[in-house]
């Protein structure tokens, strides 16, 4: 009974996520290609990676590594697209719709029918800092989520966590830190609140114990890659890549405690619904004396916040605060004690299901992406020059990574494959020396003047398009 239960949900998650993200991915089959630099700067990254090129060391990006292997697995099942990508962001999705439908359980103390997530997906999918689609933040959702449900369920019940269950979070909390570090606020009071409920139960020994334990399940985590680096000579180029160069190198518009609170602000302000179903959540948390819960939440908010977004704001930084979205179905499942008409019973969940497909088609801020022409996107009509000479070799120039490497299938010929936003001169030196050497046969770029720079390359193609930040012109450059 237990087993087909949890089927069920595992279904209703799977097929909720994939709706939801079908419409506003633009990962999906919907979209031609997910034209977004990020994105596709960490496709190039995942499929260099898979292809034996070594991270940070051979082709240099300054996210986690283990965003780098998701999107490798994704290049896998799909080398020139983001159908593999889809697929694992919908698995990725259906995993936090589930762990974050047993949270709402635990505080409900009843059952909840999976039809629930609906509203979290759809309020969460069609949001604009969903963004894109394929966001590292994202990816960080399930591990949020299962943290979240670890530690409430502690705050709740009256007992310990058991010590596997330590080195699971630990473990689960290590990849995350190593899929974006900026959660680290987030996994700080995490560990603060769990000692703290520890100590006000007298369970020092057991405190001391879970220390361990999650710090193993941390190193646990850890551990494949300082193999994988250190087998490849390359510790020190990941450690200044992912964290000198993040913590130095790499500007934000930040400012303080004003600039936090306006960050705040705008995240709340790009997840709405989202935050609408929070304050609910934080709401009858209060009414109902669970204070605990409601503290937990508030504080654990508070620290991913400061770490997510005291440096700057992008539009989807916010989406991590999504962790806590499915939290506002409690007092909706609460108030709704009434048993619903058997015929209505049955058709309800379809028709919510049906309702989020509708506020996903209206509400995406990718909608006028769907359904374009292949013909009208660069990335795609470039590839089929760049493809039709055999032994040919790629460059994206002086900018992020404009898909040109994935949908040619190509891998990068240098490190520095495209200009990052980190103020590093290097990326510049390498990328006009191979231009200047003549060492690359087409050059993908955004200014049209690069010929006279590099006399050696012929603008043969170019194309104007609108990705939803406004229209930019790409010329496609040929070594002649």
């Amino acid at each position: 009974m237990v087993r087909t239960a949890r089927l069920k949900q595992a279904g209703w998650c799977v097929a909720i996520a994939a709706a939801v993200l079908l419409l506003c991915s633009k990962s999906s089959p919907l979209f031609v290609l997910n034209d977004w630099m990020d994105a596709n700067i960490f496709f190039t990254m995942g499929k260099s990676m898979f292809s034996g090129k070594v991270l940070y060391r051979d082709v240099f990006d300054h996210k986690g590594p283990v965003l780098y292997f998701i999107y490798g697995i994704g290049w896998l099942l799909d080398h020139t697209g983001f159908t593999g990508v889809c697929l694992l962001e919908v698995a990725s999705f259906a995993v936090f719709l589930g762990i974050s439908l047993r949270t709402v359980s635990l505080l409900a103390a009843k059952p909840v029918h999976p039809a629930w997530a609906v509203l979290p997906a759809a309020a969460i999918a069609a949001g604009r800092a969903f963004s894109h689609g394929g966001s590292a933040e994202e990816f960080l959702l399930p591990f949020l989520a299962a943290a979240l449900y670890g530690l409430l369920k502690t705050v709740c019940e009256d007992r310990s966590m058991p010590l596997p269950a330590v080195v699971g979070q630990g473990f689960l909390a290590g990849c995350a830190l190593w899929l974006k570090y900026t959660v680290l606020g987030y996994y700080l009071v995490w560990v603060v609140v769990l000692a703290a409920v520890y100590l006000r139960r007298r369970l020092r020994r057991k405190l001391l114990q879970s220390c361990g334990a999650y710090l193993g399940g941390m190193a646990l985590a850890t551990l494949p890659w300082v193999v994988y680096f250190g087998l490849h000579g390359a510790l020190a180029d990941w450690f200044t890549a992912y964290f000198y160069d993040n913590l130095f190198l790499y500007s934000g518009n930040g400012g303080g405690a004003v600039a936090l609170v306006q960050h705040f602000w705008w995240a709340v302000r790009d997840a709405f619904p989202g935050a609408v179903l929070l304050v609910l959540f934080l709401l009858w948390a209060v009414v109902s004396h669970r204070r605990a819960a409601a503290g937990a939440v508030c504080v654990l908010a508070a620290g991913l916040g400061l770490t997510s977004l005291m440096g700057g704001y992008l539009v989807y930084y916010g989406l991590v605060l999504s962790v806590f979205v499915p939290l506002g179905l409690v007092p909706l499942v609460c108030f709704a004690q009434r048993p619903l008409p058997s015929g209505l019973r049955m058709t309800a969940p379809w028709m919510g299901v049906a309702a989020a497909c509708v506020v996903c088609w209206f509400g995406s801020p990718n909608k006028p992406l769907r359904g374009r022409s292949a013909d009208t996107l660069p990335q795609l009509r470039f590839a089929q020059t760049i493809t039709a000479e055999s032994g040919a070799s790629l460059l994206n120039y002086g900018t992020l990574d404009g898909g040109f490497y994935t949908a040619s299938g190509l891998l990068p010929p240098c490190r520095y494959f495209c200009v990052t936003n980190m103020p590093l001169e290097d990326q510049w030196t390498e990328q006009n020396a191979l231009l200047e050497q003549g060492q690359v046969t087409y050059v993908v770029a955004l200014v049209e003047d690069l010929g006279q720079r590099f006399p050696q390359y012929t603008c043969i193609d170019q194309c104007s398009y609108d990705g939803g930040e406004g229209t930019v012109t790409w010329y496609l450059y040929r070594h002649q």
